[in-house]
């Protein structure tokens, strides 16, 4: 296999237990969950391995950590062209990270990536032909796992990662299920630390990419101030959105999704709320929702909360009586609510979680537990909860940036509550003929308008302004197209394009090959890359070519049968219909002669010297086999005349191999005595 050519990193090691015993110096404080030690490294494509494909080329890298439940790396570079994709993956190949397409090329600051399971993992980056060199990437940092905050996970029936045993899974809960849809696990503090959040919705509701934590996950000094590096760090978190399992008390993981990097808009450490904006809105995925809020500061009768304790798989924790108002330590007064709750618990991780009233409205995110008594008490023997009240947040420290109002009611609506709405997405075929196709806007808010636009190589039917926009393709279309939908509020709007696979019959395809050939010398043509998903393949050729085994596909092995001009023809299909090209090409049938046949007394075997030149043969081999496969003559020359004296074989079959700058000819003697 290719992976097993990758050449390895090995990180040195370090000491772990020294990193526990100051994890566990600071369990009870207002902190992030750290997991990993970060090693400072400077790795390019130089320290992988580039290999060959058919379609392009792959370059492989294997970084092993000895010891690590999991890696996961930094980059300060990363440029994906067009076509490519860059995987991370185990080296047993239980996990993959991946694909990293051109839609997470890095504008600035850093690219980080999730956690990949295992000490030893596998970067594995694919380039098209077309693209070949345009790729670049540079790994700053090596983050090595010395928490497992995958446990159990992989174990039948566990279904529990590396949280506390009272936590209960928020699977078991199916009408949070929508709200469970905005939470995220957030990687921060330079990859080393998790954090928790939520998507939260705004009064224009238009699914602005607004993402509500704790000030705490970017402040990881503590110093009540965010300092340029901190700054730097909380623009470049990774959000993990629906980890969690798929059914309760089961042990298969959602399929879960992350983005990369983000703004910082506002944060505040009074009641330490961070608001962030993701610079890839996760609008359109049909698993991902908005919350709802409430800034009344009415005093809820009961508190739910939805969190990630210890990087876990999303948990969620109630408390079923009424919340009560307190402050932060020596803090001003009523800035936070405590929740004791009656089932599960937060902990290192759940920082930044949201609290919800009894309506499911957000009224604020989790700071900590100022009376923890951790390691006295177990996270689960203490409830304990403490949240930075949104209410309070609401117009915070009297500026845009140290507040919530100015970014979640632009609109100056003065709205004292919004509720939860889930993701609007459009959906509709990956293939458009010239029949009629509709697409679907999901989710649109009411009072809301919303106008399509499209790709060129569509044509309107009918549905403008509609939830339902039905298309076409042109007569000649044959490519890649869209549909845009764009919500239109009071004082916003926003935008979903639904790209489409492929628009009309499939475009010509091109035959990659050489132009020339010799007669039973078997060459590859392949279709180029770009083409490889536009449909079906099916190869032929003319009389004068043939195909060696299958002639569907994306290549054909074919070899020339009579000297002249011979047509390589491929026709590529999809359900709107089929396209052909064709690949002339110059079929020279030179042989070795071999003369007489049946042969007595000798075989003479011979080509012509501009042969051997026009050829570049400096060098021929000639073998002869016996019926059952055995070499009976063997010998190297460079001459045009070679005669080879019979009497010492017996009468029978035989096979002649002639071998020259790797291709092989085979002619069959017969010896007759």
């Amino acid at each position: 296999m290719l992976r097993s050519s990758a050449p390895e990193i090995i990180m040195p090691g370090f000491d772990i237990n020294r990193l526990l015993e100051e994890d566990e110096a600071v369990k009870g404080m207002d902190i992030p969950y750290r997991f990993g030690k970060g090693f400072d490294v400077n790795y390019s494509f130089a320290d992988g391995k580039w290999t060959n494909v058919d379609s392009g080329r792959v370059w492989l890298l294997r970084i092993t950590s000895p010891g690590a439940y999991s890696l996961n790396f930094v980059m300060d570079e990363l440029y994906i062209p067009e076509g490519a994709k860059l995987y991370i993956f185990s080296d047993d190949g239980s996990m993959v990270y991946g694909p990293v397409t051109s839609k997470q090329n890095l504008k600035k600051g850093l690219f980080i990536t999730d956690l990949v399971k295992g000490e030893s993992v596998i970067l594995y980056l694919f380039e098209r032909l077309n693209k070949k060199e345009s790729s670049k990437l540079r790994i700053t940092r090596v983050i090595h796992a010395y928490k497992d905050v995958y446990a159990g996970l992989f174990e039948s029936g566990k279904g529990l990662g590396s949280s506390e045993w009272c936590e209960e899974d928020v699977a078991c809960y199916p009408d949070w299920s929508i709200e469970s849809d905005a939470v995220a696990r957030t990687l921060v503090g330079g990859g080393n630390y998790f954090c928790s959040g939520s998507l939260i919705n705004n009064t224009a509701q238009d699914f602005r990419a607004y993402f509500l934590s704790a000030f705490h996950c970017i402040d990881i000094d503590k110093s009540g101030d965010i300092d340029t590096d901190e700054y730097n760090d909380g623009e470049d978190w990774v959000f993990r959105f629906r980890y969690k399992m798929t059914t309760c008390e089961g042990s298969q993981v959602a399929s879960y999704f992350t983005y990369n990097n983000d703004d910082i808009i506002a944060a505040w450490n009074t009641t330490d709320f961070a608001l962030v904006e993701l610079h890839n809105s996760p609008l359109s995925h049909q698993n991902v929702s908005f919350l709802g809020w409430d800034n009344t500061g009415a005093t809820p009768t009961e508190g739910t909360t939805i969190h990630h304790p210890q990087g876990d798989v999303m948990k969620l924790s109630f408390d079923d009586d009424p919340l009560q108002s307190i402050s932060w330590f020596d803090g001003p007064e009523d800035t936070h609510w405590r929740a004791d709750f009656d089932i599960g618990a937060v902990e290192y991780g759940s920082s930044g979680s949201p609290l919800f009233d009894q309506n499911k409205r957000v009224v604020g995110q989790l700071h900590g537990n100022q009376n923890n008594a951790y390691p006295i008490l177990s996270f689960c023997e203490q409830h304990l909860g403490e949240y930075g009240r949104f209410d309070v947040s609401w117009t915070g420290g009297g500026t845009e940036t140290t507040r919530l109002i100015d970014w979640l009611d632009e609109c100056e609506t003065g709205a004292l509550t919004m509720n939860t709405i889930p993701s609007a997405y459009v959906s509709g075929p990956d293939i458009v003929c010239t029949s009629n196709s509709t697409f679907t806007l999901h989710n649109r808010p009411p009072g809301t308008t919303v106008n399509w636009t499209k790709s060129s190589n569509l044509s309107y039917v009918s549905g403008q302004s509609t939830d339902n926009y039905t298309v076409k393709a042109t007569p000649s279309a044959a490519g890649p197209g869209w549909v845009q939908a764009t919500i239109t509020t009071d004082c916003g709007d926003a935008t979903i394009r639904e790209n489409i696979f492929w628009v009309g019959k499939p475009a010509q395809p091109t035959i990659l090959g050489p132009d020339e050939v010799t007669c039973y010398f078997p060459e590859w043509y392949f279709i180029n890359s770009e083409s490889i998903q536009w449909g079906d393949f099916q190869w032929s050729t003319d009389y004068a070519l043939r195909i060696i085994g299958t002639t569907t596909g994306h290549k054909a092995l074919i070899e020339g049968l009579e000297e002249g001009y011979g047509q390589i023809f491929c026709e590529v299909t999809n359900t709107c219909g089929s396209t052909e090209n064709r690949l002339v090409v110059w079929i020279d049938c030179w042989r070795f002669r071999m003369s007489p046949n049946p042969a007595d007394d000798y075989v003479e075997i011979s080509i012509d010297e501009s042969k051997l030149a026009e050829n570049k043969i400096d060098v021929y081999e000639v073998r002869i086999y016996n019926v059952m496969n055995k070499m009976v003559y063997n010998v190297k020359t460079s001459k045009p005349t070679l005669q080879i004296n019979t009497r010492q074989f017996i009468n029978g079959v035989y096979y002649v191999h002639f071998i020259f700058n790797g291709k092989l000819q085979v002619e069959q003697l017969v010896i007759s005595h």
